[in-house]
């Protein structure tokens, strides 16, 4: 089942990464929002159903603007309303899996922030969900910051200026799949 799984991610992060790396951007949120979708179904189906439920919060905090505009209701529109509800699934789930549940929060937080696209952080939140363990999370951030670094290295030694650089995330996503799998394997 898990080859299965590994072979369904390649191919669906291979075809955004291509996406990525092309337009800057997936063709649809679909492309996202469905993997997450089947990544929480799966993860609730190993009975981790309180990170299922951190992620669909996000997911919808995510949203609240629209949800505001769809109700009338301005107060749903501020992310304080939503809160208290994000803290209680952040607690239930740091319960079971820490590093995973601040993860999950972490990435919604760095696209609210502007340093990542939305698809990078529901791709992100995804595979947190299809693999919520430690081997995953130092490929994840590992490859990050391999990539991170060399590119202002390479700044460097050509510009000598150091520059932080907007990288397409979903193609280092995809080589940390495969070195989580690796680094699984060793």
């Amino acid at each position: 089942m898990e080859w299965i799984i590994f072979g369904i991610v390649i191919l669906w992060l291979a075809a955004v990464s291509w996406f990525d790396l092309r337009k800057g951007e997936v063709p649809h949120s679909l492309w996202v929002i469905v993997p997450l979708a089947l990544a929480g179904a799966y993860r609730a189906w190993q009975g981790d159903w309180q990170l299922v439920v951190l992620s669909g919060l996000v997911a919808l905090i995510s949203e609240r603007e629209r949800i505001s505009k769809l109700f009338g209701f301005e107060e749903i529109g501020r992310v304080l309303t939503w809160l208290p509800f994000l803290l209680l699934a952040l607690y239930w789930s740091v319960q079971n899996s820490p590093i995973t549940a601040l993860s999950i929060v972490g990435f919604w937080v760095a696209w609210e922030l502007g340093w990542w696209g939305g698809a990078d952080a529901v791709s992100a939140m995804a595979l947190s969900l299809v693999w919520p363990g430690p081997g995953f999370f130092l490929a994840f951030f590992g490859c990050h910051a391999i990539v991170a670094f060399g590119l202002m290295a390479f700044t460097y030694k050509t510009e000598r200026k150091v520059k932080a650089h907007r990288l397409p995330g979903l193609p280092i996503m995809l080589l940390a799949v495969i070195s989580s799998q690796i680094i699984q394997r060793i």
